[in-house]
């Protein structure tokens, strides 16, 4: 009779001679009750399948690990642990390991996890989309999503069909094959083409917003294909006919009914705090049930979970929340099974016919090339270089995990056999390897792609050069609501007249979160931007305060709001084109340190490297807004009294916050107070450098600007005779530093340049201001301080932008005091 044991099952009976007998059948499949119990773990599912899951990510973060230096990308590390895993290289040995590791009887439950990592992974793709804003910006480069997709359709489908004949497939499978095939390798999939350009820190340019746009093209014509493809197979009308009611009944639910309910999910909840976890939990779940009623309803199983990732408002509150909280546990430990599945079903063993290999991998790599040629002459029709077409084409050709689940899709299907397989999936795998480091070496931040040419090009733009009579055009950069004043108050020193309007463009700066594409788009603020797929809620409230200080001010002051939602490492990139399309003199962003702004750890670390990439890229002069005290925006009278402050060393950086105090000066409620340095002592400086004729000659045209401007200046004290200057004479730098400590008054605003050609500075005073030296300069840094007015003073501090502005650009104002530290010391 049989008796239940935990997982297995005890039959005592008597044989035919009377003997007693006891059977135990170990139908026990999933764990076991340990060594101690005599159990080999591995012979149980539950073990096998964490320790699949723990060599794995120890041999994908060795190659991480390896290959860093060339920095490799993620997704080719986690392809080669799974290579490596499989029976192309550990798995040779099959019998102390492939059979231990892979049992047949865990292959099923291996299948499941994959399928649930994949589905998860699409899931986060639709939720990261942003269809409405990249499909705008499609419109004028559809070329680039159609044609070089059309000729790398072609071209991989031509040649396999006249140089590709498998044995195994008859004659018709073999066309669907080819076909199959030729479709999976010739797309540029959206989600491939971003996570590609978010790890090159490209995703923000023009050349990565062309490819993000072209890609969305790409997969609307798959899912077009892969709808159509379905319906035509089913012979029978009675299933066509359910199929598309299936279908329209599907997105019906998922975009009429869901999506309402999940954006009452996010309106409800309060401004600034999380989704609640319920809904976190529902929505996940929901991503599963999605992929079970599309499978079930013979729409294929990516479907489910894409179409309900697209239909979940991304962004903040709701992305945001899902992809905060999820996806790591989902990335890092669900999605490497999947990477496991390709691994174990991916043999790179067998592939010693060296004909063949190189015939399909040939093929292949001539529907690339057709791609790339293809990109180029399109681009041509845009005026883009084919320099820049060449690299648009190479992001476009890459491949990953989306053209790995279209392989492992068509191979369970029996399209893809299993030489196929492995053939497409080393293909992929040299595709991204070789393609990445390419772009790299081919790309370079400094030419633009689309900037039409215009009567300054390659000029650079500067307060100094903005003439007094025309609109005076700023760039505001802000982070939250804590900015607003302190930039207001500073925009109203800024003397808007009728003669020299104010038109200034603000941007509200927002990190990538919950989104794979990011965007730069002028928005309405009195209909809370609904033209836009995301919702930030800080927005409405920013501008709304700029347009209220608009209707306000003194002067006319014009408002443009923008957003600008992308990466902090590459969020410079589209503020910087901006200004150069528009012709923008003068860029003003917040001190990552300013106390108004609710900044801590990796946020205000990343604000802070944001600046230092502005200063290296800005095309003309930049502002930094140090803020920390709000005293800027103390009164809200358009009427208040500013008393401004500008120390003067010398140099393009100084004259930039002279020239803005000139135009200050014209206010009748603002008082300029000018100091100007005389340094006597400079040899160190040019011991260093050694100048030569040329430098010498710029050192003395820079002389020459200064006095000019500062003649102009004191000129001003005729005109509206609210301005004063004070020449101090002081030795090198150090006298400089006693000087300013000495200079300390009842200042609104102080505005100093950045970088100054001046002398050394002993190890005691380097140890009092060098903390925000490479990003303020040094002076910059010390009137920022608590040892200036006890750091209670605004301080603007400004910088000339372009290349070879001076020779202090060759080290940078931090490196060059280290350098002066050091003569200091050998003499």
């Amino acid at each position: 009779m049989p008796l239940p044991r935990g997982n297995g099952t005890v039959s005592v009976f008597y044989d035919w001679e009377g003997e007693l007998k006891v059977c135990i059948k170990n139908d026990r499949g999933v764990g076991s009750f340990g060594v101690f119990f005599k159990d080999h773990p591995l012979d149980f599912v539950l073990p096998v399948t964490l320790l699949q899951l723990i060599i794995f990510i120890v041999i994908s973060r060795a190659i991480y690990f390896l290959l860093r230096p060339l920095k490799t990308p993620t997704f080719i590390c986690n392809l080669l642990g799974g290579i490596v895993l499989g029976p192309s290289c550990i798995g040779l040995n099959k019998n102390a390991y492939w059979e231990a590791l892979f049992p047949p009887m865990q292959k099923q439950y291996l299948l499941l996890s994959s399928l649930i990592g994949a589905s998860y992974f699409l899931f986060f793709i639709g939720l990261k989309m942003d269809i409405l804003t990249t499909m705008r910006t499609a419109k004028s480069t559809w070329r680039l999503g159609v044609m070089p997709f059309l000729a790398s359709l072609v071209v991989t489908l031509a040649l396999l069909n006249q140089y590709h004949h498998p044995h195994n497939f008859p004659t018709a499978k073999s066309t669907m094959s080819h076909t199959a095939t030729s479709i999976i390798m010739s797309f540029s999939n959206f989600p491939v083409v971003s996570d590609a350009l978010i790890e090159l820190n490209l995703i923000a340019t023009e050349l990565g917003q062309m490819a993000l746009s072209s890609s969305m093209i790409n997969d609307n014509i798959l899912w077009f294909f892969l709808i159509t493809s379905r319906a035509v197979l089913l012979k029978n009308l009675s299933c066509f006919v359910t199929y598309l009611v299936c279908f329209t009944l599907f997105t019906f639910f998922s975009f009429f009914i869901l999506r309402p309910a999940l954006k009452w999910i996010a309106r409800t909840t309060p401004t600034g705090e999380p989704v609640k976890e319920i809904y976190v939990v529902l929505i996940l779940l929901g991503a599963l049930t999605m992929t079970g009623a599309s499978d079930f309803m013979g729409l294929s199983f990516p479907m489910g979970p894409l179409v309900f990732g697209l239909a979940i408002p991304s962004g903040a509150p709701l992305g945001t929340t899902i992809v905060e909280k999820s996806e790591l546990i989902i990335m890092e430990f669900l999605l490497p099974f999947f990477f496991v599945y390709i691994g174990m079903n991916t043999n790179l063993a067998p592939l010693q016919n060296w004909r063949v290999f190189f015939t399909l991998q040939g093929i292949f790599t001539a529907g690339d090339l057709a791609k790339l040629l293809t990109c180029v002459l399109v681009c041509q029709t845009y005026d883009i270089k084919p320099k820049h077409g060449t690299i648009l084409g190479l992001m476009l050709n890459l491949k990953g995990i989306t053209q790995l689940i279209g392989l492992a899709r068509a191979q369970k299907l029996g399209v893809v056999d299993d030489y196929m397989f492995s053939q497409m999936v080393f293909c992929v795998l040299l595709n991204t390897s070789v393609f990445v480091p390419l772009i790299k070496l081919l790309y370079k931040h400094c030419p633009r792609v689309l900037h039409a040419p215009n009567f300054i090009d390659g000029q650079l733009r500067t307060i100094q050069g903005t003439p007094k009579n025309s609109e005076f055009l700023i760039i505001c950069c802000v982070h939250n609501e804590g900015n607003v004043s302190g930039i207001t108050h500073l925009l109203e020193a800024c003397s808007p007249v009728l003669e020299s309007p104010i038109c200034t463009y603000v941007i509200q700066l927002i990190e990538l979160l919950g989104k794979s594409a990011p965007i730069l788009l002028p928005i309405n603020y009195k209909h809370s931007m609904d033209f836009m797929s995301v919702t930030y809620p800080h927005t409405s409230h920013i501008m709304r305060a700029f347009i209220n200080y608009s209707n306000n001010s003194s002067g006319p002051v014009t408002v443009l709001p923008y957003v600008n939602v992308a990466p902090y490492k590459s969020m410079h990139d589209a503020v910087c084109n901006l200004a150069q399309d528009k012709m923008v003199p003068f860029i003003i962003i917040p001190f990552h340190e300013n106390d108004n702004i609710d900044l801590v750890g990796k946020m205000a670390s990343s604000i802070r490297k944001m600046n230092t990439r502005f200063q290296a890229r800005t095309p003309c002069t930049l502002g930094i807004l140090v803020d920390r005290y709000s005293r800027l925006g103390a009164s809200h009278n358009s009427n208040l009294f500013f008393n401004v402050g500008i120390f003067f060393v010398g140099g393009p950086d100084d004259r930039e916050a002279l020239a803005l105090g000139l135009r200050m000066s014209s206010r009748a409620n603002t008082r300029v107070s000018l100091f100007r340095f005389l340094v006597k002592n400079k040899q160190s400086c040019d011991s260093i450098f050694e100048l030569d004729i040329n430098d010498r000659h710029c050192e003395e045209r820079d002389m020459r600007l200064d006095e000019a401007l500062i003649d102009e200046f004191k000129d001003m004290k005729y005109v509206s005779g609210n301005v004063s200057w004070y020449e101090i004479a002081v030795e090198d730098g150090v006298g400089v530093l006693d000087a300013i400590h000495g200079l300390e008054g009842n200042y609104d605003l102080v505005m100093v340049g950045k970088r100054h050609d001046i002398g050394s500075l002993n190890d005691e005073e380097m140890s009092n201001f060098i903390e925000n030296a490479e990003t303020l300069g040094i002076f910059g840094d010390l009137l920022s301080s608590r040892e200036f007015c006890l750091g209670m003073v605004p301080v603007l501090v400004t910088q000339c932008g372009g290349k070879g502005v001076n020779k202090l650009d060759r080290l940078g104002s931090g490196n060059i005091s280290k350098i002066s530290l050091a003569v200091d010391k050998q003499n």
